[in-house]
């Protein structure tokens, strides 16, 4: 039995080869390889890995969504509950499978820090541990034996009372009651799939790049929960009890060279959570201010509208407004005043540290 059974077309058989090695590299058994053994029925062979595997990874390209194969496989998947949709090429998903999240590779050229990596290896390692727990959980019902009890992670322990009452005459009604307190212990303590929850949480800046060094911080209802950003600008929280996750949560996000952000916000849809986090530095607006002739204005009063921020023209125009609480990407309104020329408003994006030749002209006041 393999931990991962790959559905996809044949005919994207080299591309599948690589991510079939990178799932081997993680220590899972995957099998996609589809050699059939002779004298064995190649349906019948691939339907017993399909039922056995621990978990479905579908690869949704071109030729997969046209394929009834790939799309029986992944229908029978998502009916046990171990769907796991990836995204190799920018393509319609099946209307059947579309509520589940896919991890999107579109982009991937074989490396093996593509951000969407980790969101696959996550959905994999949180089916199989649900897969483990439902193993164990069977244990205890079926096998009603001392052994079973024990490989459901028993929490009383070997030299308590539970060795006496095996010991004793009422043993049958003894191993009833311990696999009912088994399995409800299970329950609410091992079962992954129905008490926690895994976040991803992607920080860029403002031009959409990875935010790779900082921290981010998820202010649950009795504790806080801290995971460092990677060198793909994601912090992953695993175990996460869903119970919390009905309302609003407090996330904090830090970084150098950036302002430290507080958002709120729900994290129960189960797509990664996507923050901009704006850089901390000062802003500088420069430029002179002229008649349409070129001619330098000198006293001219520049403001950023609504704020406290202004700046003089001097004798050859020119002017520096020096902005502390505004980030890259913010729009603001720039307004003039001098009591000879028109009073002029100008909307204005902050695309740099450093904003050079930003020249406003303005016409005399007619008399």
């Amino acid at each position: 039995m393999a931990d991962v059974f790959l559905s996809y077309s044949s005919a994207d058989k080299s591309i599948v080869k690589g991510v079939a090695a990178l799932l081997e590299k993680r220590g899972w058994s995957v099998w996609w390889d589809r050699q059939i053994p002779i004298g064995q029925r190649f349906d019948t062979v691939i339907e017993s890995e399909l039922h056995n595997a621990g978990c479905v990874v579908v690869i949704w390209t071109k030729n997969s969504v046209a394929s009834e194969w790939v799309k029986n496989e992944a229908a029978d998947a998502a009916q046990r509950g171990v769907l796991v949709p990836l995204m190799l090429e920018d393509v319609t998903i099946p209307l059947a499978f579309r509520r589940i999240e896919a991890a999107i590779l579109t982009d991937w050229k074989g490396e093996e820090d593509h951000p969407e990596l980790a969101i696959l290896y996550q959905s994999i390692e949180t089916i199989l541990r649900r897969k483990e727990n439902d193993v164990i959980s069977a244990n205890v019902v079926t096998n009603g034996s001392k052994k079973g009890i024990e490989s459901a992670r028993n929490p009383f322990g070997e030299k308590s009372w539970l060795k006496k009452v095996l010991a004793g005459p009422a043993l049958y009604v003894s191993l009833a009651v311990i696999a009912s307190l088994g399995i409800w212990w299970l329950i609410d303590s091992t079962s992954a799939g129905s008490v926690e929850k895994n976040v991803t949480v992607r920080v860029f800046d403002w031009k959409r790049n990875p935010v790779t060094q900082g921290e981010v911080k998820i202010y649950l209802d009795e504790y806080i929960r801290t995971q460092s950003l990677d060198k793909m600008g994601q912090a992953v929280f695993t175990g996460l009890p869903v119970a919390m996750m009905k309302n609003k949560k407090k996330i904090e996000v830090s970084s150098p060279g950036y302002s430290t952000r507080t958002f709120d916000t729900l994290l129960a849809n189960g797509k990664p959570l996507e923050l901009v986090l704006p850089l901390s530095t000062v802003v500088f607006i420069r430029g002179k201010v002229k008649t349409a002739a070129e001619m330098p204005i000198k006293g001219v009063e520049i403001n950023v509208e609504g704020t406290r921020y202004y700046a003089l023209s001097i004798t050859d125009g020119s002017y520096v407004l020096r902005l502390e609480e505004y980030t890259l990407g913010d729009e603001i309104n720039i307004t003039t005043s001098h009591p000879g020329y028109e009073d002029k408003t100008i909307l204005l994006k902050i695309s740099s540290p450093d904003m050079s030749n930003q020249d406003i002209f303005l016409n005399p006041v007619a008399h």
